[in-house]
């Protein structure tokens, strides 16, 4: 039998369907592997054990009585504590809402999930209401990269980067608002998606995300796994007016069709950043690969708009991102700001001075980037660029000073795509000189995950996965 811990999502699956692993046996295991390393990671934050042996042992009798409990049928996910799980808190990743009250319904996303039959175990580690590339706050504490302990899974899908690449499970959910599914990703040798914009319903929410940057995703081993969670995920729902249809195919087939010569445009600074050598080899090495299987990679020189202002235009993003959570909390915060984090605070404080200006500004450099791309993609079929100009950074967080002074923000290269809304994802492509994970990012016109995930599926074979040692990890 294959050993469960780096075990796909996909093998675990067909285990389970084929009689070869039950539910109940793949709880046991997973729940010893959570015992078992999460100590020295602090990437799950709340765990059910009782109640997922019973869910457990449930399924394991409607699959022997030959029910079909549906596609994730006994498949442990853990859940970012962003969302919503019945029967756990919603921190939202801060010490403000650390005595929150379990859920009384999952969100849309989640219930998707347990209706196809996954077994939701618990929660996973997040910065503050998803504000940080990296992942700690003081409800749990700091979440640690698998590849080496003193650096950082990224955020502000931290924990579930790091549960699914240390091998607690295979399946967990993330989001992405700047980056904050692929940034974790390739910080922990992972695949990435950021699906479009509404292909995954959020909701049911209290405020709207008017900003419309974020989107909800999977966090998974493989491309052929992601796909899965797509298929399950994706489709309209009422909770989100702004989601897309449901998709006339399934992605997971169409990663059996032959991916057509491609136009790729490859992108290596955006006049914005300045990647480190490893990052730049890996890119050169996927650009030679894609173009041996018949695509046509050219050298783009584009920059964003706003280039010559850098990094003013982020800035200004990220005020107004704070303006929205400042809307969402405001109640909170001004009755009982002492138990947020002061960083934290003093950020949503500082996002309520949004004036009128700033507002206007940063939605004229929106209106410029979806003109920016939309003419890339008139060269282009996909792009190939950077995930992140530099492997992960320490645990506690990156020197953002220093960041802007040497033009490696961690989200240059991913939060343009949240803006614009297109599918992003990113990949593994090798390991750096210091042991760490290094990845590419490829971005597909609007609604192509098909491409982008076939395309993906290229790199992922040539590249092979990436997989941690060292004692903590059993390895």
């Amino acid at each position: 039998m294959t050993d469960p811990t780096y075990a796909s999502a996909t093998e675990l699956l067909a285990l389970i369907r084929s009689g070869a692993l039950s539910p109940r046996e793949l709880i046991e295991h997973t729940l010893q592997r959570i015992d078992t390393v999460n100590p020295a990671l602090g990437a799950v934050v709340a765990i059910d054990p009782e109640r997922s042996r019973a869910e457990a042992d449930a399924l394991t009798e409607q699959l022997a009585r030959g029910e079909d409990p549906g596609p994730l049928a006994g498949l442990p996910v853990l859940v970012k504590d962003l969302e919503d799980a019945a029967g756990f808190p919603t921190t939202r990743g801060t010490s403000g809402f650390r005595h929150a009250p379990p859920a009384p319904h999952d969100g849309t996303h989640v219930a998707r999930l347990r209706a196809a039959g996954a077994l939701i175990i618990g929660k996973t580690n997040t910065p503050p209401v998803g504000a940080a590339v990296h992942t700690a706050n003081d409800a749990f504490g700091v979440t640690r990269n698998p590849f080496h302990l003193d650096r950082s899974p990224g955020g502000s899908s931290g924990g579930a980067a790091a549960a699914v690449a240390a091998g607690l499970v295979a399946l967990a959910t993330a989001g992405d608002g700047g980056g904050s599914t692929r940034i974790p990703a390739a910080l922990c040798g992972l695949p990435g998606l950021k699906p479009s914009r509404g292909r995954i319903p959020q909701g049911p929410a209290r405020i709207p995300n008017w900003p419309q940057n974020t989107c909800l995703s999977g966090m998974a081993r493989t491309i052929h796994d992601t796909a899965l969670h797509l298929d399950v995920a994706a489709g309209h729902h009422p909770s989100d007016p702004y989601s897309l249809p449901a998709p006339t195919h399934s992605y997971r087939a169409a990663l059996d069709q032959p991916l057509l010569p491609l136009r790729v445009g490859l992108l290596t600074t955006l006049g914005v950043a300045n990647p480190h050598p490893e990052m730049l080899d890996a890119l050169h090495r996927v650009a030679e690969l894609l173009r041996a299987e018949g695509h046509a990679v050219r050298e783009d020189s584009a920059v964003l708009p706003g280039a010559d202002a850098y990094p003013r235009p982020f800035q200004l993003r990220q005020k107004l991102l704070a303006y929205n959570r400042y809307l969402a909390l405001a109640d909170e915060l001004a009755t009982r700001q002492a138990d947020f984090e002061p960083w934290f605070a003093q950020l949503l404080h500082d996002g309520s001075s949004l004036t009128a200006e700033e507002a206007a500004a940063h939605w004229a450099h929106r209106a410029h980037l979806d003109q920016w791309t939309a003419e890339l993609f008139e060269r282009y079929d996909l792009l190939l660029l950077p995930t992140v100009p530099t492997t992960a950074w320490p645990a506690e967080g990156p020197d953002t000073l220093t960041a802007v002074q040497e033009r490696t923000l961690p989200i240059a290269f991913t939060s343009v795509f949240n803006d614009t809304g297109h599918p992003a994802i990113t990949v593994p492509a090798g390991l750096a000189p210091d042991g760490l994970p290094c990845s590419v990012q490829l971005v597909a016109p609007h609604h192509r995950e098909d491409r982008l995930l076939a395309a993906a599926r290229l790199v992922e074979e040539s590249e092979g996965p990436l997989l941690p040692t060292g004692t903590v990890l059993g390895g």
